[in-house]
């Protein structure tokens, strides 16, 4: 097996013991060829399928994770997970078996490379250029992963591994992933037990905040990972998990293009909304992949400042149009000059006094003002709560309204 054995000794025992156990589960199928790794939760081995020769990673969860049934479980939906999923950037898992005292472990794709995060450590920030590319990667697998409605919740670079053969980058790690189609059953139980899954650095405001979750809190970390990529740092000036938790719900993140000028500035664009506190203004991991791969995207940096420009004005547009703003405006505008005209023929009918204009043109105006903040924040269908933003300009709005109304009243006085 070529030094897959572990060396002899008390401590390594379970494990030579689980890795004798694995060689008879996979039979004549597979020769294990040598360890990868380690982590966590379970270990990785090199092996070869003998009958198509190739290579393939065997996952095994580790003896001592093996006896927890929320750990066999949690192993066993990414291999559910990744085995639904067909995906160039999604590492394909071919086949799910158990040992003997039924120990779960899967046959994946072997992707021959490093992850991100190694890459990151060794390497430093990543060129412009190929830190694109890895996002486009990663957020076109997202999308298939959204579209079967399985959330990763755990995107990160340790779970990016980059391929030196096809020069691309494939997600893998669904070890955590919340099945969002399949409401009460045991997959998204196994996730809201209160227990915070995943690394701080990457949760998103609505993680944090214990809120319902959707296929967007993907997004805000490929945000987080996205800085990582273009400065080797995050977003935020945060060290500490309690900084990151802090910064995540409360801190704005910085200027990308400060430190990266070279970054596209749709990209730079793109990572910033990503990381928006409010949900359902973040892209969709299928928007961010269409930007990224060139429909948004001015050739990876040698765009021109003009045109950059205008392509943020356009995603702004489609924002806007995807809120619907532009609809709920134009019929509260109208809604509002109707109002206007009405009050004016009760004017010039002697019915109501004159001062009944001058209150009226403030009224409404500050209820288009309003109604424009409802649909930015609600104009989306679904279930959306109001954010202490959208109560703050509201109240702005209602303050402004209620001080002219009473100066006008007080003119007249």
């Amino acid at each position: 097996m070529n030094g897959s054995t572990p060396a002899s000794g008390h401590s390594d025992e379970p494990e030579t013991l689980a890795l004798e156990a694995l060689t008879d589960a996979l039979g004549q199928d597979f020769e294990i060829v040598r360890k990868l790794g380690k982590g966590s939760m379970a270990s990785v081995y090199l092996a070869r399928e003998k009958a198509l020769g190739r290579l393939v990673a065997v996952k095994v969860l580790l003896p001592g994770r093996a006896t927890e049934e929320t750990a066999r479980r949690r192993f066993e939906r990414e291999a559910r997970a990744a085995a639904s999923l067909v995906h160039p950037n999604v590492v394909q898992v071919y086949r799910f078996g158990r040992l003997a005292d039924e120990t779960p472990y899967l046959v994946m794709r072997f992707v021959k490379g490093r992850t991100m995060e190694e890459r990151l450590k060794a390497e430093g920030r990543l060129p412009a250029e190929l830190a694109t590319q890895v996002l486009r990667d990663v957020t076109s697998a997202l999308a298939t992963a959204h579209q079967h409605g399985i959330v990763h919740r755990d995107v990160r670079p340790a779970n990016v591994l980059w391929d030196e053969e096809q020069n691309s980058a494939h997600l893998t790690d669904f070890g955590i992933a919340a099945l969002i189609t399949t409401g009460g059953d045991d997959a998204t139980r196994l996730t809201k037990t209160g227990q915070m899954l995943g690394d701080p650095r990457y949760l998103s405001p609505e993680q944090l905040l214990d809120q319902d979750l959707t296929e967007l809190v993907d997004m805000y970390a490929v945000g987080v990972m996205g800085y990582e990529l273009f400065t080797g740092e995050g977003p935020y000036d945060a060290k500490t998990n309690t900084q990151w938790i802090t910064a995540h719900l409360s801190a704005d993140p910085k200027d990308l293009r400060q430190s990266r000028p070279d970054a596209d500035a749709a990209v730079a664009d793109l990572l910033r909304r990503c990381l928006n506190r409010e949900p359902n203004h973040r892209p969709s991991a299928a928007d961010a992949a269409r930007i990224l791969s060139g429909n948004g995207v001015s050739g990876l940096g040698q765009a021109a400042a003009a045109g950059s420009g205008g392509m943020e004005e356009a995603a702004d547009l489609q924002q806007l149009i995807k809120r619907r703003v532009p609809q709920i405006v134009i019929v509260t505008a109208t809604v509002a000059v109707g109002l206007i005209g009405f009050v004016s023929s009760l004017i010039e009918g002697e019915i109501l006094a004159p001062i009944a204009m001058q209150l009226t043109l403030p009224f409404a105006a500050c209820g288009v003002a309003a109604s424009t903040v409802v649909a930015w924040f609600h104009g989306e269908r679904g279930k959306q709560e109001a954010s202490v933003l959208e109560w703050m300009l509201l109240s702005v709005i209602a303050v402004i309204w209620v001080s002219v109304s009473a100066w006008i009243v007080l003119g007249q006085g």
